[in-house]
C-alpha cells in the first residue's frame, strides 16, 4: 500500500478474495459526500441522447437521461419503452419508471414502481423522498378508484360485492357544539381499526370511503340513509356498511350503529345502542365493535377479541383532536391535520393511531415540496453514480463466481471462486485532492 504526500490519493491493492472489502471501503469513503444534481435534460437533447445510447446500450445513466428527456417532452410512452425492460435488473430505473407512469396518469402503476424502488433502491435519502411521494399517490389512487367505480356504476349494480367486506361511514354527530363535531369521524376510525383485527373480514380504507362521500357530495343526512348506503356499498365493493350516530348531551353520550347489507339495503337489523358517560366513550366503542362483529356473523377467537378490546387511547380530548385532524386531512389540509395530530400526541403520547396518521400527513407535506422534476434529477444523479461504479468494477465482478453455476473442480484448481486471484485498485482521495 502506498501513500503519496500532501493531498494526493491513497492507493492500495487487494487480492480477489477481498473484493467485498474493497467495495465496502469505496462505499464508506468514495461516496460519502453529497452529489451535485445534474441539470434536467431538454427535449432538444433527445437526438444526441439517442445516438449516445446506441453507442453505450448498457449505460444506465444515458438510458435514464433519455427517458427523463422523453418524460419532460410529454412522451411518457417512449420513456416506458426504455425503462421497463431493464428495471428488474437495475432498481435505480424504478424511480424513473414511476415518474413516467405518473406523467401518463397511470397512478397505480406509478405507486407500484415507487414501492419497488423503496424496496430495492440503494440511496437511503432518496428512498425517503420516494416513500413520501407514495403517501400522495395512495390518496390519488383511492380517488381514482372511486371515479372508476362511478363510471362503471351500471355494471356494478349487477355485480355481487365481495363477501365479508365492510366499510365504515363517518358517524353523524348530533350536536351544536363545534368542539364535539369531529367525534363522529374519530369514533368511526376507531371502529374501522377494531374491525380490522381479523383476517376473516376485509375493511375498506377510511380514505376511500371519504373519497366516495366527497365525489357523491353526500351530506350528513345522506350518510345514514339505507338506500344511499346500499349504492355506496356497491361502489366500494363492500358487502356491508356500518353507519351510525353519536349524540353528546352534557357529560353523557348516546351512540348507535347499524350494519347495512349490500345489495338492496333490505332487512336492516336493529341498531346497536349504547348510552354512558362521555368519559367512558372508549368502553362504549369496544362494546359496539363486538356487537357489530356479532351482527356480521363473525365469532372472534380469544386472541382476536383481545386485539379488538385493546385501547389505543383513553383521553377524550386527544380523541377530539384526532377527529379534527382526520377532517382536515379529508379536506386536503395536511398542515392543519398534522397540527391536530401533534396535539393529540401531546395529550396522549401513546396514541399510536394518531401517530400513524401524523406520519402520513407529514409525508404528504414533505412530498408536496418535492416536484417530479426534482425527483427526476435526483434519480439521474444516482444513476450516474451507479453507472460510474459499474464501469470501475467490471473487472472485479468478472472475478466473482456465479453462486448459481459453481464448479467445485474449477475452484480446487484455483480457476474459479475464492482461489482465483486478481487485483483491484482502490483510490481514496483526500478532501481537496486530485
Amino acid at each position: 500500500m502506498s501513500n503519496s504526500a500532501g493531498a494526493g490519493p491513497i492507493r492500495f491493492a487487494l487480492p480477489g478474495v477481498h473484493v467485498g472489502l474493497a467495495v465496502m471501503l469505496m462505499t464508506q469513503v468514495g461516496c460519502g459526500g453529497l452529489m451535485a444534481l445534474p441539470p434536467a435534460p431538454t427535449p432538444a437533447e433527445i437526438p444526441s441522447l439517442q445516438a449516445e445510447l446506441e453507442r453505450q446500450p448498457g449505460s444506465l445513466a444515458v438510458r435514464m437521461r433519455l427517458a427523463e428527456a422523453y418524460r419532460l417532452a410529454e412522451q411518457g410512452e417512449a420513456a416506458l419503452v426504455l425503462l421497463e425492460p431493464v428495471v428488474s435488473d437495475r432498481p435505480e430505473a424504478a424511480l424513473a419508471l414511476g415518474l413516467a407512469y405518473e406523467s401518463l396518469d397511470r397512478v397505480a402503476d406509478a405507486r407500484r414502481a415507487y414501492a419497488d424502488y423503496v424496496e430495492r433502491g440503494r440511496d437511503g435519502s432518496l428512498k425517503v423522498r420516494v416513500r413520501e411521494r407514495l403517501a400522495l399517490l395512495e390518496r390519488q389512487e383511492l380517488e381514482e378508484a372511486v371515479r372508476s367505480a362511478l363510471a362503471r356504476e351500471g355494471e356494478l349494480a349487477n355485480t355481487a360485492p365481495t363477501p365479508n367486506t365492510v366499510g365504515v361511514f363517518p358517524f353523524l354527530a348530533v350536536t351544536d357544539d363545534p368542539e364535539m363535531k369531529p367525534l363522529g369521524t374519530a369514533l368511526a376510525e376507531l371502529l374501522t381499526t377494531d374491525l380490522s383485527q381479523t383476517e376473516r373480514l376485509t375493511v375498506v380504507e377510511r380514505a376511500q370511503v371519504q373519497a366516495l362521500l366527497t365525489e357523491l357530495s353526500l351530506g350528513e343526512s345522506g350518510r345514514v340513509d339505507p338506500a344511499t348506503a346500499a349504492r355506496s356499498g356497491r361502489l366500494l365493493g363492500a358487502a356491508n356498511l356500518v353507519q351510525g350516530r353519536v349524540e353528546p348531551s352534557g357529560s353523557d353520550l348516546s351512540v348507535q350503529a347499524v350494519v347495512v347489507s349490500v345489495p338492496g339495503g333490505r332487512d336492516v337489523p336493529s341498531p346497536v345502542r349504547e348510552t354512558d358517560a362521555l368519559a367512558r366513550i372508549f368502553d362504549m366503542e369496544k362494546r359496539l365493535a363486538l356487537a357489530l362483529y356479532e351482527q356480521m356473523g363473525i365469532q372472534l377467537t380469544q386472541a382476536e377479541r383481545e386485539r379488538v378490546t385493546r385501547q389505543t387511547t383513553t383521553n377524550v380530548q386527544a380523541l377530539l383532536a384526532f377527529g379534527f385532524g382526520l377532517e382536515a386531512a379529508d379536506a386536503g389540509l395536511d398542515v392543519e391535520a398534522a397540527t391536530h395530530f401533534v396535539r393529540a400526541l401531546n395529550l396522549d403520547p401513546g396514541f399510536d393511531l394518531a401517530r400513524s396518521h401524523w406520519t402520513k400527513a407529514d409525508q404528504s407535506i414533505r412530498a408536496a415540496g418535492t416536484t417530479a422534476n426534482t425527483l427526476g434529477r435526483l434519480g439521474l444523479a444516482e444513476a450516474g453514480s451507479v453507472s460510474d461504479w459499474r464501469t470501475r468494477f467490471e473487472a472485479v465482478e468478472a472475478l466473482m463466481a456465479n453462486p448459481a453455476a459453481r464448479d467445485p473442480a474449477a475452484e480446487v484448481l484455483g480457476a474459479e471462486g475464492p482461489g482465483r486471484r486478481g487485483t483491484a485498485e482502490v483510490i481514496i482521495r483526500r478532501p481537496g485532492g486530485n
